[in-house]
């Protein structure tokens, strides 16, 4: 599971088009998961094995992901709060990504 989305790197030029989750942490205490996704330039980029350019983060509560509890969080929930979610940055960039 990917997002296909062009977003330009902090105003360098550099475009990373393929997205995928590659990080998550759930604090049971603090009732929070944080998760990153990381971009690429191209599906062929990862593949290869290259290293992705800077992530994207999110900080949520159960709440914001739509469940009463942490336990059920799963990979597709976490991608369906990218594209709800406002970002770390307060962005919601995923919202008209392509899945892939």
């Amino acid at each position: 599971m990917a997002f296909l989305k062009p977003i330009e790197i902090g105003r360098t030029g550099l475009v990373a088009g393929y997205w995928r989750l590659t990080h998550s942490q759930t604090d049971h205490v603090a009732q929070v998961i944080e998760f990153r996704f990381c971009g690429y330039p191209d599906k062929d980029a990862r593949d290869a094995g290259k290293a992705p350019l800077p992530s994207i983060g999110f900080r949520l509560a159960p709440t914001e992901l739509g469940l009463t509890s942490l336990h059920a969080v799963t990979t597709a929930t976490l991608y369906a709060a990218a594209r709800q979610q406002p970002a770390d940055d307060g962005i919601t960039w995923f919202a008209d990504a392509i899945d892939c």
